[in-house]
């Protein structure tokens, strides 16, 4: 939201409520207009367009005085002025039939939230907005006595959406065991915002300086991705509504490692147990291997399942072009933090070959091993003493090899360029070229 009083904010806001009784609708094409005249000018707002400050401003152009809301909540523009109106009003709110006022799910996508490092966003008391007690608070589709109407199944489609918005699992339990009835449901007893997030972070403007610069904080990506059903919190285990200790004091970190929590879960992949297993045995990899172990150790920057893999815009491995994509992917997925290998990865029949896109080059995990990998010096690791030859002898690539093909080959991949310099018949042209010079 934008703007403080002007010169003639006292004058427009006087007119607020004669204007927006004159406001005539009409169409254009697909899209719908408002028609407000104001100061012998006329002013054409798109309804179906995006909610920003600078349409709200020639009626509202002190937020802060437009507060006559409704009698039953404490409420004010005021306290909201550095949010964008968008985060509340998803859509233009004067419409024909009326003004229309945010749900009370678009306030829960930041009242109660516990945002990573920062915090709790916004108060989560219910007194603290309504004057209404909080037990005659009843949304509309509300069952007033759920002891005498069926409610298993809506409490199964909406126990996260809806029900631990007001309510927890202890509220369930007390009436549970009046009953003598026992029921742990599949989801925790939290209240999850279903992409909620995005009323924020869907905002292209949404911006902060970071190291001089200006970073987005906008998220895109998930509509095309492989978790575009998932709502934020199933990934974000730090942006809860509960105060939960969060694994890392980075929220990245917390993200990244948060995969584990479905892929290993039989009812991500429908009941799939084979499925589940691998993924279970992918985990139980990854707990074993160098990167785990900097993450126990305090370091941070070592990396996690989203750090190798991506985030928002992460794909399914389901096509021939995804598979293809994924394995051309060793500069994003590992070159970042090992950039002075990744660089000397240039022999020709391996480096060069994969940097200029050769499929039946080896990618760097093909070698060194994906969620378990080790450093060499370890004798589980791929790439050991013990085990080069044995991965290098791999069929479809190097068949039956040993480990006197690996001991006299090996050093070439990543030091060719050390390799050539220390060649002796290359020091000796080197050496002759010198002197007849």
């Amino acid at each position: 939201m934008t703007g403080k009083l002007g010169g003639r904010s006292a004058r427009l806001i006087s007119m607020m409520f004669a204007v927006l009784t004159a406001v005539m609708v009409f169409s254009v094409a697909t899209a719908a207009f408002a028609q407000v005249a104001i100061d012998d000018e006329t002013l054409i707002i798109d309804l179906g367009g995006k909610v920003y400050g600078e349409n709200c401003d020639p009626c509202h152009a002190n937020i802060s005085e437009t507060d006559n809301y409704a009698s039953e909540i404490i409420f004010t523009h005021g306290y909201h002025q550095l949010i964008a109106c968008s985060s509340c009003h998803s859509r233009f709110p004067h419409r024909s039939e009326g003004t229309e006022r945010p749900s009370m799910k678009a306030c829960f996508n930041c009242h109660g939230l516990q945002h990573g490092p920062m915090g709790e966003l916004a108060t989560g008391v219910c007194e603290d907005c309504h004057i209404t007690p909080k037990d005659n608070l009843r949304p509309s589709f509300h069952t007033f006595d759920w002891a005498q109407e069926p409610h298993v199944q809506p409490s199964l489609d909406n126990l996260q959406t809806q029900c631990m918005m007001c309510h927890d699992g202890a509220f369930c339990d007390d009436c549970h065991e009046d009953k003598y009835v026992r029921w742990e449901p599949e989801s925790a007893y939290t209240y999850d915002s279903d992409g909620g997030c995005n009323a924020c972070h869907g905002d292209e403007n949404l911006t902060k300086t970071s190291e001089g610069a200006p970073k987005s904080f906008q998220v895109v990506g998930v509509d095309d991705s492989a978790h575009r059903d998932l709502s934020c919190q199933k990934c974000h285990q730090d942006y809860e509504y509960e105060d939960v200790e969060a694994p890392t004091p980075i929220w990245q970190v917390n993200a990244g490692l948060a995969c584990a929590n479905c892929h290993a879960d039989p009812a991500t992949w429908g009941g799939d147990a084979e499925k589940a297993a691998s993924n279970a045995e992918m985990v139980a990899e990854y707990n074993t291997s160098i990167h785990a172990d900097e993450i126990a150790d305090g370091n941070l920057d070592s990396a996690t399942c989203a750090g190798c893999h991506g985030g928002h815009y992460i794909k399914k491995l389901d096509t021939e072009f995804a598979q293809r994509e994924l394995h051309g992917g060793a500069y994003r997925m590992c070159a970042r933090c090992h950039l002075e290998e990744y660089n000397s990865y240039d022999d020709y029949y391996h480096g060069a070959a994969y940097k200029q896109g050769a499929l039946d080059a080896p990618a760097c995990w093909d070698c060194h091993g994906a969620h378990g990998i080790m450093p060499s010096s370890d004798p589980e690791s791929k790439m050991s003493d013990q085990n080069k030859g044995d991965t290098c002898g791999t069929e479809g690539c190097h068949n039956g090899s040993g480990e006197s093909f690996t001991n006299a080959a090996s050093d070439l991949i990543h030091q060719k360029k050390e390799t050539a310099e220390d060649n002796v018949l290359r020091q000796w042209w080197l050496n002759l070229t010198s002197w007849m010079n």
